[in-house]
């Protein structure tokens, strides 16, 4: 009899502690576009217009009570730049319209500051890897031979924002790379295509 009371005050406790983490567990759907779109000028070749857009699962874990938790996401992420050509006139034609195509996987620390119920401010910070899928191949005769596109990307994520009634965080996102995006052979080309520039995005997420 004792045993049998034991057993269910242990399954109580089991079941109440499951509860517990999966009230603090969420998965939801993730956007983020870029808002500053960067423009880079090396000699005879410009840069520009560089955005990318970014949709995909997310998944939140928070700490109870101390709000401190761990997120990580699995992007689809569609990057675009226009490079052009630039003449002793300081006229630019564009040469080259490049779209690629990866997946993005961000995991950020997190820390949320409850303000007026329902709504909370949240930081976040942490690394990103960005793996290359496919591409736009490089026509232009100065390009194709001198600039590839890397498979693997990495750096860190600074971010802020605003959560609402539990379903709903919006915010700002900031990125620094600390690696190339392209091999580069042409040295002039180096600095056009692979600059370290932060990139500024607007974030949303919806959970479930």
């Amino acid at each position: 009899m004792k045993s049998g009371k034991l057993f269910v005050t242990g399954l109580f406790v089991f079941l109440m502690m499951g509860s517990t983490v999966s009230a603090q567990l969420r998965f939801g759907l993730r956007g983020e576009v870029g808002i500053n779109k960067p423009s880079f000028t090396k000699n005879l070749y410009s840069v520009e217009n560089m955005n990318d857009f970014k949709v995909g699962p997310t998944i939140e874990f928070m700490l109870p009570v101390v709000d401190f938790g761990i997120e990580g996401s699995v992007l689809y992420s569609n990057k675009k730049m226009n490079v052009k050509k630039v003449s002793e006139g300081g006229i630019k034609t564009t040469v080259e319209d490049i779209s690629s195509h990866s997946i993005d996987i961000p995991v950020n620390l997190k820390y949320k500051i409850g303000l007026i119920s329902p709504v909370k401010v949240f930081l976040a910070a942490g690394p990103y890897a960005n793996f290359w899928l496919s591409g736009d191949d490089f026509k232009y005769a100065d390009f194709k031979d001198n600039v590839e596109a890397k498979k693997f990307e990495a750096g860190i994520n600074l971010g802020a924002g605003l959560e609402v009634i539990r379903r709903v965080a919006v915010g700002f996102n900031y990125r620094m790379k600390l690696t190339d995006d392209y091999s580069v052979d042409e040295p002039d080309f180096k600095d056009v295509f692979n600059q370290k520039a932060g990139f500024w995005s607007v974030t949303a997420a919806l959970y479930f």
